[in-house]
């Protein structure tokens, strides 16, 4: 039972600079919480809640939640306070197929149903009781909720999550900022040559990263697609005729489709990122590594990004100490010295525009094309949901849910030839991020 959310009132600010600052509220009855809630949102990984596991506090969308799976491995995402009298469930017992609430044991199923009132002197009161609860769906190593009203949509079938664990690394990082300049960032084709310029250490790496040192003035271009925005960068390759290309994409309302490891293991590489608010001051960057062969490297990755990690996911580098900044590496090439890892030059970064980044107090700039077009499509389907509908990207049929569009590559292409016909080349192959 997913309860119906507020009814939506539609007021944003419509000021100049900051006519998209209310994209940044996320909470039940805004016009972005209830856009948010329309869509499939990654709350957990799958590895946390094993058989016999203890109830999980989940916080998402401004709302405070509890995940268990019960002693009949059916798992369930419920409000976490208890109907009767708001005691938090997270303490609570798993037994008797469902959890136990320990002030009077008033037991719910997964579906939100109290099986079991044992001081009340009515058998059937319980009846009358129902708790908000959502639906869960397993993919790519995450469980997902969706948290909107009415009928879910079918679950996407990006390409990221659709090859099973061989063929994809997931984890998930904590944001100490909005997800709004999160997700952002992950659609600035720019800010690659800068930020994660690196002193690269192995020929590994340079294959994987090496398209990122190139300093040159990119050309830009976006185009609407049915699931967002494509993003096309060029950049001239010194001494050729030739550019390089990159297609990525912005995937509403709260992710993108961006490189992933072709560099070093050929086409059919991609990362999907989430940026799912927990509220307005704070999210969860989500990542969905895939390479259709079956062949990342996962201890590799798993032993850089733990070297970056503390308990809860959280980034061990902190802003007290301006995350530990290598200043004599930055002597090199080590642009940001913030080492290796990727995940951290963003979280750090996006970190640093404070808590919820204030739009009147930016300069945008031709660089920022996606940007501009992400937030006016989010807008868009703002107001599409106020109205009833349903917003871009929500699938509701299975001829709608085949992503190979989603293109996602990086290559070279004569100066002048069409970056368009370039990309319909790999929208016409079936293959490219089919598993192997």
């Amino acid at each position: 039972m997913n309860v119906p959310t507020q009814p939506v009132v539609f007021k944003p600010n419509s000021r100049g600079a900051d006519r998209y600052q209310y994209l940044t509220q996320t909470d039940a009855g805004t016009p972005t919480g209830e856009l948010m809630r329309r869509y499939w949102q990654p709350v957990a990984l799958i590895d946390s809640l094993p058989p016999g596991a203890a109830p999980q506090p989940i916080r998402i969308l401004g709302e405070d939640l509890v995940l268990f799976r019960d002693d009949k491995d059916r798992v369930g995402l419920i409000d976490r306070k208890c109907a009767h009298r708001c005691t938090d469930l997270a303490l609570g017992r798993v037994e008797d197929g469902g959890i136990r609430c320990p002030y009077h044991g008033w037991l719910f199923d997964v579906e939100g149903r109290c099986l079991s009132q044992p001081a009340e002197a009515s058998a059937t009161a319980k009846d009358r009781i129902r708790m908000k609860s959502y639906p869960l769906h397993e993919a790519a190593g995450a469980f997902w909720a969706y948290m909107g009203p009415g009928e879910p949509p079918l679950f996407p079938n990006y390409p990221a999550l659709a090859g099973g664990a061989e063929h994809c690394y997931t984890t998930r990082w904590f944001g100490d900022c909005n997800w709004l300049q999160a997700s952002e960032g992950n659609i600035d084709p720019v800010h690659t040559s800068y930020l994660h310029q690196l002193e690269l250490s192995s020929e590994d790496m340079k294959a994987r990263w090496g398209v990122f040192s190139n300093q040159s003035r990119p050309e830009l271009a976006v185009e609407d697609t049915r699931f967002g925005v494509r993003l096309y960068t060029l950049r001239k390759i010194d001494g050729t005729e030739r550019s390089s290309i990159r297609i990525t994409n912005f995937v509403m309302p709260n992710a993108c489709a961006v490189g992933g490891f072709e560099g070093y293991l050929g086409e059919g590489g991609l990362t999907m990122l989430w940026d799912v608010p927990i509220d307005d001051q704070h999210h969860w960057r989500w990542e969905f590594i895939f390479h259709r062969s079956g062949k990342l490297n996962k201890a590799s990755l798993e032993a850089q990004y733990q070297s970056e990690k503390e308990e809860g996911d959280r980034m061990r580098r902190k802003w007290e100490d301006l995350y530990s900044q290598d200043r004599e590496s930055m002597k090199g090439k080590a642009y940001l010295g913030l080492g290796e890892c990727f995940s951290v030059h963003d979280i750090a970064i996006t970190q640093s525009q404070g808590t919820i980044h204030q739009q009147a107090d930016e300069h945008l700039s031709s660089s920022d094309i996606a940007i501009v077009r992400a937030r006016r499509m989010l807008d868009e389907a703002a107001r599409v949901v106020a109205e009833g509908g349903d917003p871009r990207g929500v699938v509701r049929t299975d001829a709608d849910n085949d992503f190979r569009d989603m293109v996602v590559v990086t290559g070279e292409i004569e100066n002048g030839d069409s970056k368009e016909a370039y990309c319909a080349r790999f929208t016409e192959s079936p293959d490219l991020f089919r598993p192997q």
